[in-house]
């Protein structure tokens, strides 16, 4: 990675570090830390390496005021095609936005690091569980070192489901 411009904050759907260490072993998706229900922080990849942890991006055009009309209109022309599933609208919307530098699109798996943090999906109601006091201490620590180290602004670090199409509740009680 050249330069990293932002963080994305994660929760990893296992109820432990050690499952989702089992996880990262036979997929080519992971991020950089992790943060156990414990508070322990591991470090499983550098920050100069790409992980895949962001997926396909949300268009911040749709998403934020920040856009020109144009790049807005250009955005909704891609994602409210007519006669396109919706899969191909989005990985069609998430080349449309790859395309930016940030900070005019959200960060992908080239500019950012991910933090992960141990929290099981719950499958009756459809959300994350809550993150936990230390847990949290943890991942307020590790941003704050991280943005230092980085020279990233608190405007640089997001909720995995802000910038990818995830499960709205996920990194929904992480707090930094």
């Amino acid at each position: 990675m050249n330069k990293v411009s932002a963080i994305v904050v994660h929760q990893t759907g296992a109820d432990t570090a050690e499952q989702t260490f089992n996880s990262y072993a036979n997929s080519p998706i992971g991020a950089h830390f992790l943060i156990d229900k414990d508070g322990t922080i591991y470090q499983t990849a550098l920050t100069t390496k790409i992980a895949h942890h962001v997926g396909k991006l949300k268009s911040r055009c749709l998403q934020t005021p920040a856009c020109a009309k144009e790049e807005t209109s250009a955005a909704n022309a891609i994602y409210l095609q007519k006669g396109i599933s919706y899969s191909v609208r989005v990985q069609n919307l998430h080349k449309f936005e790859a395309e930016k530098n940030y900070p005019d699109r959200y960060p992908t798996n080239n500019d950012s690091v991910g933090i992960e943090i141990a929290g099981k999906f719950i499958a009756k109601t459809q959300s994350y569980e809550t993150v936990n006091a230390k847990q949290n201490a943890s991942l307020k620590w590790l941003v704050a070192e991280l943005s230092q180290h980085l020279s990233l602004q608190a405007g640089d670090v997001y909720r995995h489901p802000d910038v990818s199409y995830k499960q709205p509740s996920e990194a929904s009680s992480a707090a930094w």
